[in-house]
Formats: structure tokens, sequence, C-alpha cells
């Protein structure tokens, strides 16, 4: 879409909303509720007790008849959790504010990935209490418009930065605790929604439990200081936090047999040197990844050899790092895409790699021509699955030992004197599901620990 017509697009939008009387959804930037955020700091934790005890005192007065120990607790809980989520945003950027759904029918769609004391009713009479007593303020409504949606934004309140905040307060004073669930599974539109368990659930839920379980109890950081420009572009709106370390595996459209990968560990969201400076117990690490796996894939399922670089199949992409680049997302783009009329590869050089855009494109088909027949047929997302089961295995293989092993999709961390071990595994887990034995990358520690 050119300038102009995006701009007229945009002028169009605007409108829309105006005269539907709509709040700006280009409003102040919001972060996601987490509904197992907690603190770890024990004054912060001091004064939202002390705040908690106040609130929950206002909330039994206006019973005639006092609320049981449990049901006070569960209050307090929800009505802790929204706050130290807000807190959270404060601490990130002052007013920033925390998207929270408050309908029924989406609390009640969501019960399965927030705790049990978390019912729909207890969360929103919660809210309700934080409003009323001032701690927390909307500061834009939700609406749904089309496509176009927004949460309720809520953030703090000056009577609750006053109780709850300090500028020593950063983002290392938050937590997230392991899920109960740990299997998301999406609809179309990326909403978390309901599903039944089976007896694969089950085990994929255990064998998550277990990796969550062998990271959570080791010391998962970095030898230098991080910072928000250490996060990647991709993840540069997210909660970033070192304390990070429970995974989830996200599913898409309704259905187990695509996605799944796991996602929740910090590391996974830092840029790629900063990756390197990991440590896991104080000891050194490595990264290894498979080298093109979504093309090795596809090439071992076509009983097609896997060269060293399954992208070199491609027409110039041996002698161009570029032109690899511009495979990668050309690639992944038609694998995900309903037509194989798609917009990469994006700033494409003609000159400079002889060869149009189009032509690139082709030669891209060319060398997987089994990818024409996969167009429209949610072909990424079921190579995630793929990709996502194998990296399953390899983690249970080492986690059974009380190895930690942090993944980053088709790649994998380990201490640095796991590297053969994970090498072998790797190969050994993709020779047994594909046939043949794959390339890995190997990327050892940028720095050296004193």
């Amino acid at each position: 879409m050119n300038q102009d017509r995006s701009q007229e697009f945009l002028r169009h939008i605007r409108q829309a909303i105006e005269e539907a009387n709509l709040p700006d959804q280009g409003a102040a930037q919001s972060w996601a509720f987490e509904p197992y955020l907690q603190l770890n700091n024990e004054q912060a934790q001091g004064r939202l007790d002390t705040t908690l005890d106040w609130l929950c005192a206002q909330w039994q007065a206006s019973y005639a008849r006092k609320r049981n120990q449990r049901e006070q607790q569960k209050f307090s809980d929800c009505a802790g959790t929204v706050l130290v989520n807000v807190l959270r945003a404060h601490v990130k950027k002052c007013g920033m504010s925390v998207g929270i759904g408050r309908q029924k029918q989406r609390l009640d769609r969501e019960s399965r990935y927030r705790p049990a004391y978390m019912t729909a009713h207890r969360f929103r009479m919660a809210l309700d209490w934080l409003l009323s007593t001032d701690l927390i303020c909307i500061t834009a409504d939700g609406y749904q418009y089309g496509d176009n949606a927004q949460l309720t934004r809520f953030a703090m309140t000056s009577k609750s930065i006053q109780a709850l905040y300090t500028e020593q307060l950063t983002i290392s004073a938050f937590k997230t605790a392991e899920p109960d669930e740990v299997l998301i599974l999406r609809d179309s539109e990326k909403q978390p929604i309901k599903y039944p368990d089976t007896r694969q659930t089950h085990a994929m839920r255990a064998a998550l439990h277990l990796i969550n379980e062998v990271n959570g109890q080791a010391d998962i950081t970095s030898i230098k200081p991080l910072g928000y420009k250490d996060v990647s572009e991709d993840y540069a709106d997210l909660a970033f936090s070192e304390n990070a370390k429970y995974m989830r595996r996200i599913f898409n459209n309704g259905k187990f047999e695509q996605g799944g990968r796991f996602h929740g560990g910090w590391w996974q969201y830092v840029r790629k040197h900063v990756r390197r400076t990991v440590r896991i117990n104080g000891e050194e690490t490595v990264e290894v990844d498979y080298r093109g796996f979504n093309p090795a894939v596809l090439l071992a399922k076509a009983n097609a050899t896997i060269p060293a670089d399954p992208y070199s199949a491609i027409k110039g992409v041996a002698a161009s790092d570029i032109l690899r680049d511009h495979a990668k997302s050309t690639l992944a783009a038609l694998l995900n895409a309903p037509t194989k009329h798609i917009a990469e590869p994006r700033g494409f050089d003609e000159r400079k790699h002889g060869m149009t855009a189009i032509e690139f494109r082709q030669a891209v088909l060319d060398a997987y021509p089994m990818v024409g027949e996969l167009i429209g047929q949610n072909a990424g997302l079921k190579l995630q699955r793929e990709e996502s089961d194998l990296a399953e295995s390899v983690m249970l293989h080492f986690v059974q030992q009380g190895h930690s092993i942090l993944p980053i999709h088709d790649a994998f961390i380990v201490q640095a004197h796991l590297l053969d071990e994970l090498v072998s595994v790797m190969k050994e887990k993709f020779y047994n599901q594909y046939d043949q034995l794959p390339e890995v990358t190997v990327k050892a520690s940028a720095i050296k620990s004193g």
C-alpha cells in the first residue's frame, strides 16, 4: 500500500472511531494483564499487604455478615494481583496502564488460564472495589468496533502510588509464578479458549511442568545488567524481567496441530548477542540451533538430501547473507499465507541481486516445489508443532537428568560442558523423526566470566 493510500486508510479509521464515539486505540501504551504476577521484594510486599488489609476491611464492612477467612483471602489475592500489575506498569513508565478484560463472557472463557480462585465474579468484584476506593483508575474504556478492539485500561492513582510505589523499585522486583495451566489454546483472533483434556494434553502438560520445575530451580541470569535496549525489537513492549523463567506452550486457530512453541522465558525476548551472556548457575553457556529448520524438514519429507545450509537450494543464497535473510522471510510468509501473493521479500535490491523481487519469490518456490501445495493450509503453524514437539523431546532428555535447558524455538542454551551431548541429542531426535542428519550451528559464550 503506497503512502497516500495508507494515509487515506488511517483517516478513514480515525473518522469511523470518532463517529462511533470510541476512544482512540492509539492512546497511551499499555501492558497485558498477567494473572500470575507476584512481588519479589520484601518491602514492597509489606506495603502491598498493608494496603490489602485496609481494602479488605472496607469490603468486609459492606456485609451484614462477615465473610469467612477463605473468602477474604481470595478477594485479597484478586485485588493484590491487579495492584501488582498496575504497579509494575508504573515502574516501567509513569502513568502506564494495564489492559484488563472485565466482561463476564471473556473472563469465563479465559478461566482455564487464571488461578482457580480468580473466578469471573470475584475478579470483577475486586476491580469494582479497587475503583471505588480510588486505588486504580480507568484511563481508557474498552471497546469492540469491527476488527478493532481494546481492553479497558487501568492505571495507578495518586493514592495507590503513595501507598505502594518507591523510586527504588525496578522491574526485578516482580516475578511470574508458574501458571496452573501451561497449555494455551487460542482461536483465530488469538484469544484463549477452553478445551477438553486428552491423553495428549496431559502428557504435554506433565512434560512442561517438569521442564519448568528444573529451570525454575536454576539461577538463569546474564553477566551484564540488562535494560530495555537489550530486548528484541519484536518484544520491545514486553514486560521484561530476568525473573521470568516459567514457560507455556501456545497453540493456534483452536487446534493443537498448529503452533505449540514454548514462550515465557526472559532469554527468548532479548537480542541475539545478549543471549550469549546467559549464565546457568553461574556457568558459561552455549547456544545450538538447527540450521534452516523449516527448509530442512520440507526437503526431508520430500526424500531430498538436506544440504549443509538448507536455504542454499535457492538461487544466489549460498553467496549472499542478505539473500539468505530474504529467503527466510519469504519462505515463512509463503508457508503462512492464504495465497502465494505475498509482500515478501521487502526492501529487495533488484539491482544488487540481478533479479526482481518476483523472480526471487519464484526461485524460492522452485527450490521447494512442495510449498506450492501447502499454501493456504497453515503449513507454517503445522511445522511449528513439529518443531515444538522436537524441542520438547530434546529438553526432556536434559531435564530428566536435572540439567536446565533454555529453548528459543529450534535452538537451545545449555551449560558449556553439555555442548557435545546437546549436539548429539539434537541430531538424534531429528534423525528419528525425519531419517536424515541435520546441520546445527554452535554459538559459544561471547563474554568470558571473570
